[in-house]
Parts: C-alpha cells; sequence; structure tokens
C-alpha cells in the first residue's frame, strides 16, 4: 500500500517532501566530510634524541618509511626521553610523537598522550676501566661516572639506581657528558665510567664495546633491581653473539633495560598513526641483541595508555584497506565509509518517515472539514428542532464545495467519498429534523 503511495506522488508534492530530505542528506555529508576525520596532513613532527644515538638512528628510518606514502616526517634531536616527554606534554609545540622511555613520567602527567606500543629494549651500559672486574653499581662508589646530561633518560634512570645502590653522593663524582663526548673522556682518563643508553645502532655502543681497555659490566644482581623498578627488565646479552668464532663476549652479559615507547598525542590523525604502528613494525620485528624476532613492537605494560588504534592493530593487523590500496587511496576509502555511515544513521529513519509525512499532507487537507462536520453533527445533537436551517445548510453546503476542490493521491480518493458521504448522511439527518413527518420532494432531490 505505501509503495503504491510513493509511485503516485506528484511532483509538486515529490518537491516539497524529498527536497528537505536531500538538503539534510547533503549536510550530514558535507559536516562528516569535513569534523568527522579531516584529511592527514603530510607533515608529521618527531621529537628523537642525542646525536649518534639510536633514537635519531630510528627516527631516520622512520622518515624514509613514511617517504613512501608521501608523509614528510621533520625530525628534532632532543637531549633524550626527557626532554622528549617535555615537548610531548607542551601543547605550545608542535610535536607530534616522540621516543621515551618507561619511568620518565606518569599518565596523569601527561593527559593528552598516549603510546603506539613498545618498540624496542634500551640496555642501560655500564662502561668502565681498570684492572678489577665489577658486577655492580655499588662498586662504582669514590669513582668518576659520566650519567649522561639534563634532560636525558640515561641520566634519570642512571640517579635512581645510584641512589639505591648508595654511590650518587660524594666521594662519587658524577658528570653530564652527552655522547659522544662521553666516550671520549672515558678513553682519556678523565672519567672511570660511562652508564649510557643504546640499541644495536649506537655508535657509543659499538665504538666503547670493542675500545681497547674498556670493560663491560654484568649486572649481577639485575634481577634484584627488577624487583626495586618495576618498569626495568632484566635482559642478557648471550655469549659470542657479537662474534661466535671469537667467542666475543665470552660470557653472557646481564644489563637492566626499560623499554622504549612510541608516544603520541591524542589528537594524532587515525591514518598517521597507522603508517607509524606499520613502520614500527617494519624496523623493530626482527631479532636484537638482547631480544628474539617478534618480540617488538607490543602492549607491554607501561607508564602511559595503548590507544585504541594500536590495540585494534596488535590484535588484527590494522585496517585491510591500507593493505590492497595507496596510502591516499585507503585513507579516502575509510573517510568515505564513515560518511556513508552518518548518512546511513538520518537516512534510515527518513525513510521510515516517508511514508508517515506522504499520508499526513494528503489526509491534512480533508482532517479540518471532517473537524467542522462533526461540530455541525453535535450541535444538531442538542436541538431537536434547529431554528436556523438555512444556516445549516450553508455551512453543508460549504463543506462540500471545500471537499468537491481536495486533491489527493489516487490512494486517498476512497477517504473522500467516504466524507462525501458522511456530509450527505449529515443532510439527511437535518431534513428529517425539520420535517419529521413530510417528505419534501425538493430537498430529497437535494
Amino acid at each position: 500500500m505505501r509503495r503504491n503511495k510513493i509511485r503516485e506522488l506528484t511532483p509538486r508534492a515529490a518537491a516539497i517532501i524529498f527536497i528537505p530530505v536531500l538538503l539534510i542528506i547533503a549536510l550530514v555529508c558535507w559536516a562528516s566530510y569535513r569534523f568527522l576525520q579531516p584529511m592527514p596532513p603530510s607533515t608529521l613532527t618527531m621529537t628523537t634524541g642525542m646525536e649518534g644515538g639510536s633514537f635519531v638512528i630510528f627516527g631516520e628510518r622512520y622518515r624514509e618509511i613514511l617517504a613512501r606514502d608521501g608523509i614528510h616526517l621533520n625530525l628534532l634531536p632532543s637531549t633524550g626521553a626527557v626532554d622528549n616527554l617535555r615537548r610531548l606534554k607542551d601543547s605550545s609545540r608542535s610535536v607530534d610523537a616522540g621516543f621515551v622511555q618507561d619511568g620518565m613520567g606518569k599518565t596523569e602527567d601527561a593527559a593528552n598522550l598516549e603510546s603506539l606500543g613498545s618498540l624496542f629494549y634500551t640496555p642501560l651500559w655500564v662502561f668502565y676501566r681498570g684492572d678489577e672486574t665489577l658486577d655492580d653499581l655499588s662498586q662504582l662508589r669514590g669513582k668518576r661516572v659520566s650519567i649522561g646530561p639534563e634532560g636525558s633518560g640515561v641520566r634519570k634512570i642512571s640517579l635512581d639506581l645510584l641512589k639505591a645502590a648508595n654511590v650518587s653522593v660524594p666521594p662519587t663524582v658524577l658528570h653530564e657528558y652527552p655522547n659522544p663526548e662521553a666516550g671520549r673522556a672515558l678513553m682519556e682518563g678523565k672519567v672511570d665510567a660511562v652508564l649510557t643508553f643504546g640499541y644495536t645502532d649506537s655508535a657509543l655502543v659499538r665504538e666503547l664495546i670493542t675500545a681497547p681497555g674498556v670493560k663491560l659490566m654484568s649486572m649481577s644482581q639485575a634481577e634484584a633491581y627488577t624487583r626495586l623498578f618495576p618498569h626495568l627488565s632484566h635482559v642478557v646479552l648471550p655469549k659470542g653473539l657479537l662474534g661466535l668464532s671469537k667467542r666475543f663476549p665470552s660470557s653472557d652479559i646481564h644489563l637492566l633495560a626499560p623499554t622504549t615507547n612510541l608516544l603520541v598525542r591524542k589528537d594524532l590523525h587515525p591514518a598517521l598513526a597507522y603508517l607509524l604502528l606499520k613502520a614500527a613494525v617494519e624496523i623493530h620485528g626482527g631479532a636484537g641483541w638482547v631480544h628474539r624476532a617478534g618480540e617488538f613492537p607490543s602492549m607491554k605494560t607501561q607508564d602511559f595508555p595503548i590507544s585504541e588504534q594500536a590495540q585494534r592493530f596488535y590484535r588484527s593487523g590494522g585496517s585491510w584497506l591500507h593493505g590492497y590500496l595507496p596510502f591516499w587511496a585507503a585513507t579516502f576509502v575509510d573517510r568515505m565509509l564513515l560518511v556513508l555511515i552518518s548518512i546511513g544513521l538520518v537516512l534510515v529513519p527518513l525513510i521510515g518517515i516517508l511514508p508517515w509525512l506522504y499520508t499526513w499532507r494528503n489526509r491534512s487537507k480533508y482532517y479540518r472539514w471532517y473537524r467542522e462536520l462533526r461540530e455541525l453533527e453535535e450541535e444538531l445533537k442538542e436541538h431537536e428542532r434547529p431554528e436556523n436551517v438555512a444556516d445549516y445548510h450553508a455551512r453543508l453546503d460549504r463543506i462540500e464545495e471545500a471537499v468537491c476542490k481536495i486533491r489527493v493521491s489516487v490512494a486517498f480518493y476512497d477517504e473522500v467519498f467516504i466524507l462525501k458521504e458522511h456530509i450527505q448522511m449529515v443532510r439527511e439527518k437535518l431534513i428529517r429534523l425539520i420535517e419529521p413527518e413530510l417528505e419534501r420532494p425538493d430537498l430529497q432531490k437535494q
């Protein structure tokens, strides 16, 4: 029945009903396209670390991978993880992402940040010179120790560990040499030990691990430190990893390591977050000196919450669109799907309302006359012998004339005919009231 009614719309009725609907749909489309998920910017800014450090090297690899999809990655050198976290928290700085180790801050201090996951372990390397073999930080008491510059993650964690080992105060002398000055200071005898963070690509670590006269501390109490500092992990540099034929190192080296996380601001565009996640898998998915292949990137417990998009990515591998389409095309389709969903949320209720609106528009043309006819009929019930018969006839004539001029769809003709029949019934009732005993031929002809 409803299908027939819609099909019988006149051009004017169709325009009245459908034009507002189309305008609403157009408005929803524009609003969804404009505000729901704007196109991602073509530039991304990442804060990295000190020159020659792992963060800078990884930043360069991220820049190369993102360039494949037309995204330019600006890299900002910094003094380290603490400096990176400070920049990310500062809303006045145009920084989108950065490398930050566990233990650098708390969620409540940076509500605008979230993590895309843990990328790799960042071992704490303790290099020293001397005849004796050291196996714990407590043995550095009274020595000259480089702990990294202000703003670096290694300085913060080194101070925490040295304090726990009771060697952070005199006679121990602490220096804040940045990379690579710390390496030169150790080689020239200006310091007795260097504490530094580094990954397999760290220039300072590679230099000192093979430097003559320099030793690498294997921490015999590494597991105990992880109990005191839960954000640290006990990792092992396996015997012979750096030279199987030379059995170098000659024994397993026990190290402490926080995980390095990729933090981003919560307002980072989802498409750019996906690119960073995809690049993280390519860069950090293989084996490293202290972790196995496939161990990273991951959702290891950390200081900052994992973004919902990262959680979906680690569970399902991300959007299938990006696996089959170029980045710009996948992003466009992704946005259009959101627009279509928005349209559906508006269109489905409208489709349900249209038949009702169409019916109401047709019936509203004669509802008024139904009301007037009912009022007239009620007046006749109150008066057994109406005095103003001519007035009642005139009102009936006016109602009948108006009803004859009504234009409705064919589907509503039966209701109009019923109204006309009711008019005739009221007219006959009026005749019976004023001449109960006589039949007047002149009235019967009416």
